[in-house]
C-alpha cells in the first residue's frame, strides 16, 4: 500500500495523543585559513589568523533551553501542550491534556505537532477537517515558543518548497472518504480492483465522523442474539409513515429503500468482515431496536461522535491493503474524459498549486452534500435562511457540492427540489457549530418542550422527527422571521442555571421576564396570542393529552420568571443530489447511465429521503450505497 499526503507526514488517526520527537541543531564546521607572506610579521599574522579560525565558533543560544507548558481553547476543551527546546532547536512536543473528541481531533493532535517539529516552523496548515483543534495546538505551541525566546516572526516564515505535479493510475478512483467512500473502497478492492482515494480534507471521515454512528438494520445477528424480531415489512411501515409527513412533491423510490433494508443485515456483516465492529441494537430509549453502533462504544451514547469510530476502523483495514492508496488535502475539481467522452479519472488541485491526475476507468463520487455552500443551499434549499447556512451546520466544511458540480459538467441529472437534514436547535454560532461545548446550545438541543413562532403561536410537536421539525421551522421563519423556545426553571433547571450563572440573559437572544406579557413585549410576540397559547398548552399538560399536536413530552410552562431563547435550525446535511441506477451508476439528464461514473452516500440520498430523514438510515445508506457502487465500479473497470 502506498500512502501519500501533501503534508510532510503521513496521515495518522491514532488513539495515541502524546507525541515525542527529537531534533538537534547543526554546529558549523570548523575551518582554517592561512596566507603566505615574505616577512616574519606576515607569517606570524597568518599563523594567528589560522589559529583563531580553527577555534570553535562561540554561538549565542537561539532559545532558552527547557520545557514550557501552554494552552489554548479547542472546540470542546482547552488543549495543553508541553514543548521542549534545546539551545538550537525545538526538540519535543507533547499533548499533555485535552478533552477534544477522540477519533476526530486525533488527526490534528498528531499531525500538527509532527509537522512543527519536522519543519521547525509554525507555518503549518490546519488539518482542514479539524480546524479548531489544529488552531489550538498551533496557538499553544506559539505561546511556548514565545516563552523560550524564539523569534516568532522567523518561526512563521513558510518553509514549504514548491510541490510537483503527480500522475497516478488505478482501476477505480474514489472521491471523498466518509463512510460511503470507505465502504466503496473496500468493495472495489474485494472485487479485485486497485483503488486510489482522494480526500479534500486533511483526514478521512467527512460528515460521517460527526454523526452518532447509528446504522439501521433489520435481521442482524445482534438482534437475533437478544430475540428481537422485526421483518422488512414492519420497518417499511415505519419508514413510510415517517416519510409521508413530507409536504413537498415526493421523489423517493420506496422500492429502492426496501431493497436497502433487505440488504441491511448483510451490510452490517460486511462492515464486521472488514474490521468495523458493530454492537447493539439500541432503541433510543424505546423498544424499536434497529439502530446499531460501533463496538468501541461504552454504550449507545457515550458522549462522543460514534461515526468517527467507523471511519477509524475502516481506514485501519484499508491502509493494510496493497491495492489501496490515499491522498489527503487533495480536492478533486474535474472528472476527466478521453477523446470519446468516456470517464477516464479525475483531476485534483491542491492549495499549494500542484495538480494530481488520477487515471482510472471508473470514478466513484462520495464527497457528500452541499450544506457548507451558500450558493448550493440557495439553489437547492431556498427555504433555509441564508444567514444561517454556515454558522449553523454540523456537516463537514468540505461539503460544498463538489460532486454535483463535477457530475453536472458531464450531463448528470440531479434532484432540483432539495431539502436539509435538520439535527438540532442552536442559539450560538460560536464559529462553525459542529459542537457546542459548554454553551446553551448543548443544553437546549433536546430539552425544548414549548416552541413558538415570532407571534407567539406554538408551532410543532417537539417529539416529532427531524424532517417535520425542519418543515415547521421553515414555515415559521417564512411567516414571522423568529422562533423561540420558552422555559421556566420548573421544566429546565439546568438551562436556567447556566443562563443565569454565565450571564447569558441579554434580551437579544436570551430573554427574561417576570410575566408572560412582559416576555412577549421584549421578544416582539403578540401578548394575547402568546398567553392564550401557553394557557392552552398547560391545559394539555394537566390533562396528559396534547389534542393539537400529539406531543408526549408535556412539561408545563410553570411560574415565572420566564425565559425565551431565540433558536435556529441546524443542518447536518442535505437531501437531494445525483440521480442514480439501482447499482448507483450516475444517470444523465436523458435518463441513461453515464459509463464509468458512480456515486454513493449523501450525494445520492434524494431517492431515499424526501424531506424527512429517518434516524440511522443515513449511515446505512452510506454503507449500502458504497458497497454497491464499489463493486459495480470494479466490475466495469476490470471489464468483466
Amino acid at each position: 500500500m502506498k500512502k501519500t499526503t501533501t503534508k510532510a507526514m503521513a496521515f495518522l488517526l491514532s488513539l495515541t495523543l502524546i507525541l515525542s520527537m527529537a531534533g538537534c541543531g547543526q554546529t558549523p564546521d570548523a575551518s582554517s585559513a592561512g596566507a603566505p607572506g615574505s616577512s616574519q610579521a606576515a607569517e606570524t599574522t597568518a599563523q594567528t589568523e589560522t589559529a583563531a579560525a580553527t577555534q570553535p565558533e562561540e554561538k549565542t543560544a537561539a532559545y532558552t533551553p527547557g520545557t514550557y507548558t501552554a494552552e489554548a481553547p479547542g472546540i470542546r476543551s482547552t488543549v495543553k501542550v508541553a514543548v521542549t527546546f534545546s539551545e538550537s532547536a525545538l526538540t519535543d512536543i507533547q499533548i499533555v491534556e485535552h478533552g477534544e473528541t477522540r477519533n476526530i481531533a486525533d488527526a490534528a493532535l498528531t499531525q500538527i505537532p509532527a509537522e512543527i517539529l519536522e519543519k521547525q516552523s509554525l507555518s503549518v496548515d490546519a488539518v482542514s477537517s479539524v480546524t479548531f483543534t489544529s488552531r489550538a495546538v498551533l496557538s499553544a505551541v506559539e505561546d511556548a515558543c514565545r516563552q523560550a525566546g524564539a523569534d516568532l516572526e522567523q518561526w512563521k516564515v513558510s518553509t514549504e518548497q514548491p510541490a510537483a505535479d503527480e500522475e497516478v493510475t488505478a482501476d477505480v478512483v474514489v472521491v471523498g472518504m466518509g463512510l460511503a467512500g470507505v465502504t466503496a473502497s473496500m468493495s472495489a478492492l474485494d472485487a479485485g480492483a486497485t483503488v486510489v482515494a482522494v480526500e479534500k480534507a486533511g483526514a478521512a471521515g467527512g460528515s460521517s465522523k460527526y454523526s452518532g454512528g447509528f446504522i439501521t438494520a433489520v435481521g442482524t445477528r445482534q438482534q437475533e442474539a437478544i430475540g428481537y424480531q422485526l421483518d422488512v415489512d414492519g420497518y417499511m411501515d415505519y419508514f413510510n409513515m415517517c416519510e409521508d409527513q413530507s409536504v413537498k412533491a415526493d421523489e423517493t423510490d420506496r422500492d429502492q429503500v426496501r431493497a436497502m433494508i433487505e440488504r441491511s443485515a448483510a451490510d452490517v456483516e460486511f462492515l464486521e468482515a472488514h474490521g468495523v465492529g458493530i454492537a447493539g441494537p439500541d432503541g433510543f430509549g424505546g423498544d424499536f431496536l434497529v439502530w446499531h453502533y460501533p463496538d468501541t462504544r461504552t454504550g449507545a451514547f457515550d458522549g462522543e461522535a460514534g461515526g468517527a469510530d467507523h471511519i477509524v476502523a475502516g481506514m485501519n483495514w484499508l491502509e493494510k491493503q496493497d491495492g489501496f492508496s490515499i491522498y489527503y488535502d487533495t480536492p478533486a475539481v474535474q472528472i476527466l474524459t478521453d477523446d470519446q467522452g468516456t470517464v477516464a479519472g479525475v483531476e485534483c488541485r491542491r492549495e499549494d498549486g500542484s495538480v494530481l491526475t488520477v487515471h482510472a476507468r471508473a470514478v466513484i463520487l462520495s464527497c457528500g452534500g452541499w450544506a457548507a455552500s451558500p450558493e448550493m443551499m440557495e439553489r437547492f434549499c431556498p427555504d433555509f435562511p441564508n444567514e444561517w447556512i454556515l454558522p449553523y451546520t454540523t456537516a463537514a466544511m468540505t461539503n460544498t457540492g463538489d460532486g454535483v458540480t463535477m457530475a453536472e459538467a458531464l450531463g448528470a441529472a440531479v434532484y432540483e427540489n432539495g431539502w436539509w437534514m435538520d439535527l438540532a436547535i442552536g442559539v450560538d454560532a460560536g464559529g462553525y457549530a459542529t459542537y457546542f461545548p459548554d454553551t446553551l446550545n448543548g443544553l437546549i438541543n433536546y430539552a425544548n418542550y414549548f416552541v413558538v413562532d415570532g407571534e407567539g403561536t406554538r408551532i410543532f410537536n417537539v417529539n416529532a422527527l427531524y424532517g417535520p421539525r425542519s418543515i415547521a421551522f421553515a414555515q415559521a421563519m417564512e411567516r414571522t422571521g423568529k422562533i423561540y423556545s420558552i422555559f421556566t426553571a420548573e421544566g429546565f433547571e439546568a438551562g436556567v442555571n447556566f443562563m443565569e450563572e454565565n450571564g447569558r440573559v441579554d434580551d437579544q437572544t436570551v430573554f427574561k421576564a417576570d410575566t408572560l406579557e412582559e416576555l412577549a413585549g421584549k421578544t416582539g410576540m403578540d401578548p394575547q396570542i402568546f398567553v392564550e397559547q401557553v394557557e392552552r398548552y398547560n391545559g394539555f399538560c394537566e390533562a396528559g393529552v396534547d389534542e393539537d399536536m400529539g406531543q408526549t413530552t408535556l412539561i408545563p410552562v410553570g411560574d415565572g420568571p420566564y425565559y425565551a431563547v431565540e433558536i435556529k435550525t441546524i443542518t447536518m446535511g442535505t437531501i437531494g443530489g445525483l440521480k442514480t441506477t439501482a447499482e448507483n451508476q450516475v444517470l444523465s439528464t436523458e435518463g441513461t447511465p453515464i459509463a464509468g461514473l458512480y456515486a454513493a452516500g449523501e450525494l445520492i440520498n434524494g431517492k431515499y429521503f424526501n424531506q424527512v430523514y429517518v434516524s440511522g438510515d443515513a449511515q446505512l445508506l452510506c454503507t449500502d450505497s458504497g458497497i454497491l457502487a464499489g463493486g459495480a465500479a470494479a466490475v466495469y473497470a476490470l471489464g468483466e
